[in-house]
């Protein structure tokens, strides 16, 4: 099968990232984790709800930030095919 027919079928999810195996990656995110964890714990009231906040809008701007990414991964490797043919 083509990578073309392996995408159309599922066979291949663009947004899989292989971080398992990535011990740093694993270890920082651990870390955030835990200091996020840790803040919510200690705030309250008004300046709970702010941090809770922050965190919400940090993980919809790093979404946005993806899908840019993802859409301009997808421009380059069209301009690289443009230049094979070229």
């Amino acid at each position: 099968m083509s990578f073309i027919e392996e995408f159309y079928f599922g066979n291949i999810d663009p947004q899989l990232r292989n971080v398992k195996e990535n011990a740093s990656f694993k270890q920082d995110m651990d870390s955030l984790c835990k200091i996020e964890n840790s803040l919510r714990e200690r705030l309250t009231g008004e300046d709970r709800e702010l941090f809770i906040e922050y965190v919400n809008l940090w993980g919809i701007i790093c979404g946005d930030l993806e899908l840019c990414s993802y859409k301009e991964g997808f421009r380059h490797g069209a301009k690289f095919a443009c230049d094979v043919f070229n």
